[in-house]
């Protein structure tokens, strides 16, 4: 059964018979609901693989950072950086105020809420695939990645001025922002000797596998960008 272009289904008894593979049983969840909310639904089957009791909807609704944006009356648009907080509605997929994305110091920053005190969702961009899977897959800790929906390639769409940063921003206030379109987050939770295992919300595809060659391509277009969860020691 294939999902896009690129996905196959993942058979979960060949992988426990695979000596070489990896698989993390992570809850799913899928994003039907909320066309543009990857992100907040990747994170919050991650918050309860950790034990957190929540759904994807109140994580959207009162964890996720958002910030709306807007165009003036000469068409000129204004909006957040999405490494501070999601750019609009992610309920909505057309329209002013629609939804984009954002990006891992946001999410990280949204779990970071909800989290008890004795875990930290910590941004990890910068690591490869081949450094998230013996630091986190391989120790049992599943990882938010970004990519593309159905890996397709990535392309430069709509750009704004940003008019909101946060300590973790990259950017200043005033400076122009380009989103990259087709971006997607999914949960890596595991891997075989070809193939990447993900739980991904998009279009309901489950537990999903792709090409190695393919996601890391896809991976590195938005920057090596990762977040896992840490256990951190408490008083």
């Amino acid at each position: 059964m294939a999902y896009g272009v690129e996905g196959s289904k993942v058979d979960r008894d060949s992988v426990a018979a695979d000596p070489n593979a990896k698989l993390i049983d992570v809850p799913y969840m899928n994003q039907l609901d909320v066309v543009y909310g990857c992100e907040a639904v990747s994170a919050a089957m991650v918050l309860r693989f950790y034990g957190v009791d929540i759904t994807w909807k109140e994580f959207t609704d009162k964890f996720l950072i958002t910030k709306p944006w807007r165009e003036d009356e000469n068409g000129q648009r204004f909006g957040p950086d999405p490494f501070a907080a999601y750019p609009g509605d992610p309920y909505k997929d057309d329209g002013p105020n629609c939804g984009y994305g954002c990006y891992a110091p946001c999410i990280a920053k949204s779990m970071n809420m909800v989290l008890p005190e004795d875990k930290r969702a910590v941004v990890t961009t910068g690591l490869k695939l081949c450094d998230l899977l013996p630091n986190y897959i391989d120790k049992g800790d599943p990882v938010l990645i970004w990519a593309t929906m159905n890996m397709a390639p990535s392309r430069l769409t709509r750009s704004w001025t940003i008019d909101y940063v946060d300590e973790n921003s990259p950017y200043r206030l005033g400076d122009t922002f380009t989103w990259l379109g087709n971006e997607h987050c999914l949960v890596l939770v595991g891997y075989d000797s070809d193939r990447y295992f993900f739980n991904d919300p998009y279009e309901n595809h489950g537990l999903i596998a792709y090409e190695r060659e393919l996601i890391e391509e896809r991976f590195r277009e938005f920057g090596l960008m990762s977040v896992v969860v840490r256990k951190v020691k408490t008083k």
